[in-house]
């Protein structure tokens, strides 16, 4: 009589030389372009022997990742998109390989904070399809903005 025998090795780790760890993502979480996080990625694989046997490896690698996607956080896909998750990870984040322990400087939590409007008088109130040439400055909820003199770009 012929028995074939099933193997299953559960979670190997992966050793990593990798630099060290951003703080872990978290969903909701302020992230917005150029935030660093880590992710840890799992990923199973079965094998069958010759002699029949099946072979099931689990292992797991921490990774750190840079956000990607958009500069604006309520546009941004970054504080939804799990770097863990294949599909999500391509639309949002970009891979930036092993890491294992904490990162010396931690990742960002928080928007850029604007710098403050030094120059003399108000600048006046943005008015939405106003014509305005390079260098106007105006105000919009509170930030001061300049008009780009890029020309031949939809700004």
């Amino acid at each position: 009589m012929l028995f074939k025998s099933l193997a299953l090795v559960t979670l190997a780790a992966v050793s990593t030389h990798g630099a060290s760890c951003y703080p872990t993502w978290s969903s909701g979480s302020d992230y917005f372009t150029d935030s660093l996080v880590s992710a840890t990625i799992t990923t199973t694989s079965t094998s069958t022997a010759s002699d029949g046997t099946v072979t099931e490896l689990t292992t797991s690698q921490a990774k750190n990742f840079k956000c990607t996607s958009g500069s604006d956080p309520s546009l941004s896909h970054c504080p939804n998109y799990d770097p863990s998750n294949a599909i999500q990870q391509a639309a949002a984040w970009i891979d930036l390989g092993a890491c294992s322990g904490t990162a010396a400087t931690p990742a960002p939590t928080n928007k850029p904070t604007p710098s403050r409007w030094t120059s003399t008088g108000c600048p006046e109130e943005w008015i939405s399809g106003g014509s305005y040439e390079g260098g106007d400055v105006v105000e919009l909820d509170g930030g001061v903005y300049s008009c780009s003199t890029t020309t031949g770009a939809n700004l």
